[in-house]
């Protein structure tokens, strides 16, 4: 006679599955982290029954300012959050992945910005067939995208997902969608532990901060939900673009997206089509933002995702370069880092055309470029 099965025991092993994946992913072990581990079979117990009794919700975090590459508010979720981040995101990605469009780059396996850079540039090969027809890259944003994001149309979506995902519902389905409404109807704002200076958070623009937007718009950035739900939103536009107009040779990073056309084609995409996508981006509550908007040849090279993409060949762009730049003299001159940490590089710049300009960061400090660290790591 076969068990019966006990959802709330396998809900338990699927959090433990998460806290793994948390502890697994973390970049830095938090305080509230060891806590948590201190006692974690009976941490993830209560954690379960409080999802079962329906009386999760979210922990208040800690707000604080990048400036990687531009000035962004993070929010840093707590430990206990972030399992039922990896939960949530392991049950939608199985069935959302395969569903995605293949242009869409940011937080999924085996893309990136690598192969979103790579995809632009084999795009670029095929529509001007090797170069032989005039083409450009028509490329585009949103304005404050993570900010302008509606709660209402976001949870809507994902409810659209579910249904189809658990046709039949079931103990799984309502757990999911509750647990998916508590995450994207939170307000993160409340109660948040703020770190950095007054003159950080001054010199932020209202449109970045979740401070200054009305309620039910926004979500934080830094969770692995929020990237999740910029995928699964987003995958609306893709659609719109690849399927309903019928761009084929189309990007996405996040909210940066790019159309390659002939030069004949363009004229429709601008005047037309570029109308028609602005509309559902406003139907999705999204504005195009005014001052990023390009059309470039693709003989002038395309900046995208940190390199300069040609049809010959790619270079590495000035933010990567300064990056590897301040690596090699904090490990030159102060001893910091490690050697591992140049053999992504390598990995990296194995793709592009980029010798000549890491042998010139090499050469400022003496080292061989031929005998770099990363060769020589043991």
């Amino acid at each position: 006679m076969s068990r019966k099965f006990d959802f709330k025991e396998w809900l338990l092993n699927e959090l433990i599955i998460a806290y793994h994946e948390a502890r697994r992913n973390g970049k830095r072990k938090t305080k509230n982290e060891h806590e948590f581990e201190m006692n974690e079979i009976e941490n993830l117990v209560v954690l379960r029954d409080a999802i079962m009794m329906r009386k999760y919700k979210p922990n208040k975090g800690i707000a604080f300012i990048i400036h990687d590459p531009v000035s962004r508010e993070i929010f840093a979720a707590p430990f206990i959050d972030r399992i039922v981040h990896h939960f949530l995101y392991k049950h939608a990605i199985s069935w959302w992945e395969p569903r995605l469009w293949r242009g869409a780059y940011s937080c999924r396996k085996g893309k990136g910005t690598l192969a979103g850079i790579l995809d632009l540039q084999k795009n670029m090969r095929i529509v001007s067939r090797d170069g032989s027809v005039a083409t450009i890259v028509v490329k585009r944003d949103f304005k404050g995208y993570f900010m302008s994001l509606d709660h209402d149309k976001l949870y809507a979506r994902i409810c659209w997902g579910l249904k189809r995902q658990y046709p039949n519902g079931g103990e799984l389905y309502r757990t999911l969608k509750y647990l998916w409404k508590e995450i994207i109807f939170d307000e993160p704002v409340k109660g948040v532990k703020i770190r950095g200076s007054q003159k950080e958070w001054e010199d932020l623009p209202v449109d970045k901060s979740l401070f200054f937007q009305p309620k039910g718009l926004g979500i934080v950035i830094g969770n692995l939900t929020s990237q999740l739900l910029s995928n699964i939103f987003l995958d609306m536009l893709d659609r719109f673009i690849v399927y309903e107009l019928g761009y084929k040779a189309y990007g996405r990073y996040v909210d940066d997206f790019y159309i390659v056309v002939t030069v004949e084609e363009l004229p429709k995409l601008l005047n037309e089509d570029m109308v028609k996508i602005e509309r559902f981006a406003e139907s999705l509550g999204l504005t195009i933002h005014p001052k990023k908007q390009y059309e470039i040849p693709i003989e002038n090279g395309v900046d995208f995702l940190g390199a300069k993409v040609y049809l010959d060949r790619i270079l590495p762009g000035p933010r990567a370069l300064k990056n590897l730049a301040d690596k090699v003299y904090l490990f030159e001159t102060r001893g910091e880092g490690n050697v591992a940490g140049f053999g992504s590089y390598d990995g990296l710049f194995a793709h592009y055309n980029s010798e000549k300009a890491v042998r010139k960061i090499y050469d400022g400090v003496g080292w061989d470029y031929a005998n770099r660290p990363s060769r020589n790591r043991k």
